[in-house]
């Protein structure tokens, strides 16, 4: 078994660690420029606010009950990194596949104390870090990826935060009928019209697809995903991503400086750090930016 663990509202949730009083209210963080909301709470998603929403565009009697925030991305990635210290508590396969989201391995595992592992796993992390986790089991990832899905909407599982579903039981069945193609992991818009065309439009038409015919029409990480819906381990996290057009390497310092020192020393293992993901990726760059901000730490990206 693997899970999907993800961090509900991440860069919210970050936010209302260092001021509970944004508990229970609506809260949005906003683009680098302040131009767009990039994160909702539950409370302004109920509002109708979409993802991506032009602050301007927001209705006025909506700011007067919100709260949005500029982004604080050194916050979220420290978070981030305490968040994946804490999973490696309960495994020691952790794959980080982004800032809010990791692929736990749980092999050897009794499957029978999954769920309340899953339990256990969610009151710690959001114990130790205060962030709320959902918790999605199942053999592969792109079922996983669905788990977790269902643990965060689900009417059955949203309660708990934990799902574990099984290849071939009916829960499983039942969800897949019922997704979007669209929606799976792996599928975008345009992938989707085309199997549209082919008369597939739910996870489940595509996990009965012949998956050689997949790949003749698609490619191989799409017939990687039928071999997933139905179970079988198939795909890395190495196939699902993309080479980023932005790396950003930042901590905050423990404590306020303003050593030359010790910013000197700050900005070469940043540039070392950076690097190193750039090579690892086998890409270039012809722009370096460095950043140094104080109140309430100074920091370096």
């Amino acid at each position: 078994m693997i899970a999907l663990v993800d961090c509900n509202n991440f860069y919210v949730s970050c936010e209302r660690v260092f001021n509970p009083s944004l508990e229970g209210r609506p809260v949005g963080v906003l683009s680098n420029n302040d131009g767009c909301i990039i994160a909702r709470s539950n409370e302004l998603k109920a509002l109708g606010v979409k993802m991506g929403t032009a602050m301007h565009l927001v209705p006025p009697f909506i700011r007067r009950q919100s709260t949005l925030l500029s982004s604080n991305y050194a916050l979220y990635g420290d978070m981030s990194r305490r968040v994946t210290e804490a999973l490696t508590e309960f495994s020691p396969d952790v794959e980080m596949y982004s800032i809010d989201e990791s692929f736990v391995g749980f092999q050897g595992f009794d499957p029978t104390t999954l769920e309340a592992y899953g339990q256990h796993l969610r009151e710690t992390v959001r114990q130790w870090t205060g962030i709320p986790v959902s918790v999605g089991f199942a053999p592969t990832r792109v079922l996983a990826k669905l788990a977790n899905h269902a643990a965060k909407k689900h009417p059955g599982y949203r309660d708990k935060g934990v799902c574990k579903l099984e290849t071939d039981s009916p829960a499983t069945q039942a969800l897949l009928k019922q997704l979007p193609v669209t929606e799976l992991w792996g599928i975008a818009r345009r992938t989707g019209e085309r199997l549209r065309l082919m008369g597939i439009e739910t996870a489940w038409q595509l996990r009965e697809a012949d998956p050689k015919q997949i790949r003749r029409h698609f490619s191989v990480v799409q017939e990687r995903i039928v071999w997933e819906l139905r179970g079988q381990p198939s795909i890395q996290l190495d196939d699902m991503s993309q080479p980023k057009q932005q790396i950003m390497v930042s901590r905050s310092f423990g404590q306020l400086t303003n050593s030359p020192h010790d910013l000197r020393e700050a900005l070469r293992q940043h540039a070392m750090r950076a690097g190193e993901k750039l090579r690892k990726q086998g890409s270039v760059t012809s722009t370096v930016m460095v950043f140094v901000r104080k109140r309430p730490a100074i920091c370096i990206y």
